[in-house]
């Protein structure tokens, strides 16, 4: 039995408005590996050049944007890590900085009442404080 092949198979460009063409590249891309995120600008590219290209260009293209996306792809994966990192960072940060303002308080605190218990010790002794 014969299989029939798609177009986005047999890598020949799709016809329709340009949002379909977009859209309709952006899946072929996805189905290359190509992340959603990655496809979608990619696909806006590519869709202006789609109309002028023939099928074994087209697949070309696609095949094109699909390595390089590879070659990218740990970079891209890196910068988001890195993004999670400074979140979290930033997250303990904020956590330290309410620990010290407690701490600061207590300070004040035990500093109010020496210097209430100094003054009182000066009045009850002449002014030493041992």
């Amino acid at each position: 039995m014969r299989r029939k092949w798609s177009r986005a198979e047999r890598g020949e460009p799709r016809e329709g408005s340009a949002l379909q063409r977009r859209r309709r590249i952006a899946a072929d891309l996805e189905l290359r590996g190509v992340s959603a995120a990655v496809a979608e600008p990619l696909a806006e590219r590519l869709a202006a050049l789609c109309p002028k290209l023939d099928a074994e260009e087209y697949a070309a293209a696609l095949s094109g944007a699909a390595a390089v996306f590879d070659v990218v792809r740990e970079g891209f994966q890196s910068l988001e890590h890195s993004s999670r990192d400074i979140d979290e960072i930033q997250r303990l940060m904020q956590g330290f900085a309410g620990e010290l303002r407690k701490l600061e308080e207590g300070l004040r605190i035990v500093s109010a009442y020496v210097l209430r218990m100094h003054s009182k010790a000066t009045k009850e002794r002449g002014g030493v404080l041992h």
